[in-house]
């Protein structure tokens, strides 16, 4: 008896935890430039433009069927603004995926982008390179671009795990400035030490990044439904708790 109180009160708190989490998130995205990461993705491209260098973007190996399909969708939506100022500029990136459908994705998303501004001549289709399907393979190809290819800013985001350390390693001996996103938490454990805080999305922040760096209302809606569903799915446990406090009260 004891032990099931015990075991209730536990999942109150957590619960309470919950949304109280819940309600911050929430706050957090109603206040634009909470994510200093999809804020500065403008920037770079800007600044490559104006250098003449080149950005690397690297979405992981996250298959478009599989359980990180929505990781890696994320990711792309959080580049939507990228994509197009690149076009703009005409300072295409290279994307290196790790994943056949997730390059796929990935050259029909820039290939988007120049058609929106009527210049899709100007695209070019090798910029968007699917490297290996082997999770170190693919990162350990994609590092190489920091060395050969003239890269002035690495964009780390999608699906990762460990082997994430290898493109951050890399682009540390070269000096080349890097923003990460990841969900893993051993991607975030290889992240957490070489980014700061500002160049660093943790976890669920990568799923807004669509909205926050497009202000879609679509991807707002998203964002309210899951807010919604957090709220709805606290509310559940209190409820489920109280109700096997008073059964164990009345037993």
């Amino acid at each position: 008896m004891i032990g099931q109180l015990v075991a209730l009160g536990f999942a109150l708190v957590g619960a309470v935890a919950f949304a109280l989490y819940g309600l911050r998130y929430r706050e957090r995205l109603s206040v634009r430039h909470n994510f200093p990461v999809f804020d500065s993705l403008a920037d770079e491209v800007g600044r490559a433009a104006e250098e003449g260098a080149l950005l690397h973007i690297t979405l992981g190996n996250g298959a478009l069927t599989g359980e990180s399909a929505m990781t890696s969708v994320a990711a792309l939506e959080g580049l939507t603004a990228l994509s197009n100022l690149a076009a703009a500029y005409d300072t295409p990136p290279i994307i290196t995926t790790g994943d056949p459908t997730l390059y796929l994705l990935a050259d029909d998303w820039m290939r988007r982008a120049y058609t929106r501004i009527g210049r899709l001549e100007r695209y070019h289709p090798t910029l968007v390179q699917f490297t290996a399907s082997s999770a170190v393979t693919y990162a350990a190809m994609a590092a190489t671009y920091l060395y050969e290819k003239g890269i002035g800013s690495n964009i780390m985001l999608g699906a990762f795990e460990q082997e994430v350390s290898l493109l951050t390693e890399a682009a540390a001996r070269r000096g080349i400035y890097s923003v990460g996103a990841a969900v893993s938490p051993a991607a975030l454990g290889a992240l957490y030490p070489a980014l700061s805080p500002r160049r660093l999305v943790i976890g669920e922040e990568l799923f807004a990044g669509g909205a926050e760096v497009t202000q879609n209302t679509m991807y707002q809606a998203s964002l309210k439904g899951q807010d919604l569903l957090r709220w709805l799915v606290a509310a559940g446990i209190i409820l489920m708790a109280m109700l096997s406090l008073l059964e164990l009260g009345i037993g």
